[in-house]
């Protein structure tokens, strides 16, 4: 049993180590976990599940496994495997709604979407050159973003120039200068 503990062990620490130097991998093949709502006996029972937590299960579960094998031989197998799984699900759920649960909902909201964004008072930090391109600066939420620009006119539009956010097309920004909507207010009706 203890061949077993070990594996359990050094798989989950191999997994970790894995998934820690290809960190987006799963997210960019669409693998960030998912999560099962059993019906149990008319109650919803939810149970989250994810690489990082399966992983981090087989570590903890093996690690225990490993350490009451060592330090209690008078401890019988059937009692140690109990308590290495309680263990292993205490710590992931632990580090679930600690760690991973927090950290989901803070991304979920951090970006704002691009309604949110359209009338929005922006500041020009690269000129936006006659029929081209440039970037503007904004504030949503306390968080500074920039964005590549493009003046509605199709004029040039200095550093430094306040402008609003008419609409976002291609991830490009079309902005039109304060001076031509004669506004000076943070939200503006465009």
């Amino acid at each position: 049993m203890l061949i077993v503990f070990q594996v359990c062990f050094f798989v989950g620490i191999g997994l970790i180590v894995i998934s820690f130097l290809l960190g987006n991998l799963f997210d960019a093949i669409g693998i960030d976990g998912f999560d099962l709502d059993i019906d149990f006996f008319g109650n919803t029972v939810f149970i989250p599940s994810s690489p990082v937590l399966l992983e981090l299960f087989f570590m903890v579960f093996g690690g225990i496994g490993w350490i009451l094998i060592d330090v209690s031989l008078s401890l019988a197998v059937f009692l140690i495997i109990p308590i290495a799984t309680a263990v292993g699900l205490f710590v992931s759920i632990l580090v679930y709604q600690l760690v991973l649960k927090p950290l989901k909902k803070a991304q979920n909201t951090s970006a704002p979407s691009a309604q949110d964004l359209v009338g929005l008072r922006a500041t020009v930090t690269e000129t936006i050159c006659s029929g081209g391109f440039g970037e503007i600066g904004y504030v949503v939420n306390g968080n500074s973003f920039t964005s590549p620009a493009q003046a509605t006119n199709g004029g040039e539009i200095k550093t430094g120039k306040d402008v609003a956010i008419c609409w976002i097309e291609d991830h490009v920004f079309y902005v039109s200068s304060l001076d031509d909507i004669g506004t000076q207010t943070n939200k503006v009706s465009v």
